[in-house]
């Protein structure tokens, strides 16, 4: 690599990992109140990738002092969205590097010219590194895809004579081996088969590196003085419900606070007083899992009202919190909840961790697909050596985090052979032999590995993506999404709830019994 790009790419990973975090704080899911209010952004916003040698050319020329059209050609862009499957442009689903998004915002004449209101931009997610200016300033700092960031703007809106403001967001979607996910920039240095400064962002993992703005971004009002968290834990106490809660506010330290615990008719079943304490509910509606009771996912509102007086005014500030009462537990072999055991049964996604230091272990296995292939007769003595091994060692309960085989819609083979339906639905039915005798004893859960096909990078070994969905992607099902239908059905009417007078009902040509 030439020293002015490696010294480019040098800065570009100090700028990555340099930076702060954004604003720190409670971050309450923002919801409208009588004193909060909410502006959704989502929709197109201007666009545009770097696509100079080094990806610094935006930062070079500040792209974000003037509105992004002023410096070149712009794309419309929806937000949320990944940019990488918008239009037809091959070089942008596979871009490395900043992108630039940019969106002109009409603000409501109060949130501009109250002083005691306190405006907030939120961000869902943006993959992988993020930057934020409001109306040219530098506001804020995210690493990390998968979680959002917030900053107060008040100042910058609340300056002067503005009925708008311009928010610029510059997303980087290199990945580095300290990234979540990682990954590596590898340079191809030979000049006879790769243009001058080629690289590629390489990989090791089975899905496409989507990047872009990937969640709602909206900006919200309080108050100058504000419910910042509320962190709530429940138990149970014979047939009482006990809430406790936790109240942290910012922007003074006089204050007072009332809280109240509503049932779902809008009764208060509950009050207290402060900023901490416990609410005890008699005869409380616990929260169930679907099935597992008459009325499952039960809520309560806690609803948080903050009063507090300034020199200039009186400050009230209210939150709404949707709180269901539960307790969960973990033996040897089950895992609880309200003291009865529940078996997980669906789709999921997981992240490794030291098996000495958790409660539950999850095991991802393929046998007869990554290795044995085609050999479905192996998989049950395979299956069961594998949870006998790991129970043995840890004596804690087990979920089947992923299993699975990939097919191609409307492939057929009989008798089986890999790709077809028959094979992953004959996959499918030989793992559930060995959980239907394991869950009698420490298995507590299984989750298909995946729910729909998806999109991964191009190699020999993938065609246009993962086909172990049991859906595809465009969601038109599989014969395992039948097969998993009847099953998952059957699971949950094992444990459900039933009253006296047992019905039937059908679900598609299939009797299920209520």
């Amino acid at each position: 690599m030439g020293s002015r790009r490696a010294g480019a790419w040098a800065v570009l990973s100090a700028l990555l990992w340099g930076c702060g975090l954004a604003l720190q704080g409670g971050m309450l899911y923002p919801r409208e109140s009588a004193s909060r209010e909410r502006k959704e952004l989502d929709g197109l916003w201007s666009f545009r990738a770097d696509f100079s040698d080094t990806r610094r050319q935006g930062f070079e020329q500040q792209w974000y002092r003037t509105p992004l059209r002023e410096s070149g050609p712009t794309l419309d862009m929806p937000v949320p969205s990944s940019f990488n499957d918008v239009g037809q442009d091959g070089q942008l689903r596979s871009f490395v590097g900043w992108v630039w998004y940019e969106r002109e915002v009409t603000l409501p004449q109060r949130w501009t010219q109250d002083l005691g209101t306190r405006v907030v931009l939120r961000i869902g997610s943006a993959h992988y590194y993020a930057i934020v200016w409001v109306n040219g300033v530098h506001v804020a700092e995210h690493e990390g895809g998968h979680l959002p960031f917030e900053v107060d703007i008040s100042k910058l809106v609340q300056s002067g004579p503005l009925s708008s403001c311009r928010i610029t967001i510059a997303v980087n979607n290199t990945l580095t081996p300290y990234t979540l996910p990682p990954g590596t920039i590898l340079y191809k240095m030979d000049t006879s088969k790769y243009p001058k400064g080629y690289f590629v962002q390489n990989t090791n993992f089975d899905f496409f590196n989507y990047a872009g703005l990937h969640r709602p971004v909206l900006l919200y009002t309080t108050p100058t003085i504000y419910i910042d968290d509320i962190t709530i834990t429940t138990h149970v106490d014979q047939n009482a419900g006990l809430v406790n809660y936790q109240i942290v506010v910012q922007g003074s330290e006089h204050f007072q606070l009332q809280v109240s615990l509503l049932d779902e008719e809008g009764k208060v079943v509950a009050q207290g007083l402060g900023s901490w304490g416990q609410l005890r509910v008699p005869n409380a509606h616990l929260w169930w899992p679907y099935l597992m009771h008459e009325h499952p996912a039960y809520l309560y509102s806690l609803e948080v009202r903050l009063t507090a007086q300034t020199a200039a005014r009186s400050v009230s500030d209210f939150y709404t919190l949707p709180v269901g009462i539960r307790t969960v537990a973990v033996t040897e072999s089950q895992f609880l909840i309200n003291g009865k055991p529940f078996y997980f049964h669906g789709v999921n996604k997981h992240e490794d961790a030291d098996a000495p230091y958790v409660d539950v272990i999850c095991v991802n296995s393929y046998y007869s697909w990554y290795h044995d292939y085609g050999h479905l007769e192996v998989i049950q003595l395979q299956l069961a050596t594998q949870f006998e091994n790991w129970y043995r060692t840890y004596q804690k309960p087990i979920i089947q985090s992923e299993y699975g085989a990939e097919v191609i819609s409307g492939f057929h083979q009989d008798p089986p052979l890999m790709f077809s339906e028959e094979y992953q639905q004959g996959l499918l039915e030989q793992y559930h032999l060995v959980l239907d005798q394991k869950r009698k004893e420490y298995v507590v859960g299984e989750l298909i590995w995946n729910f729909a096909d998806f999109m991964t990078d191009q190699s020999p070994m993938r065609v246009i993506g993962n086909k172990k969905g049991i859906f595809s992607r465009q969601r038109q099902p599989k014969s395992a999404a039948f097969l998993l239908r009847q099953r998952y059905w059957k699971l949950a009417n094992e444990t459900r709830y039933h009253r006296s007078a047992v019905k039937s009902q059908c679900m598609g040509k299939s009797p299920f019994t209520f």
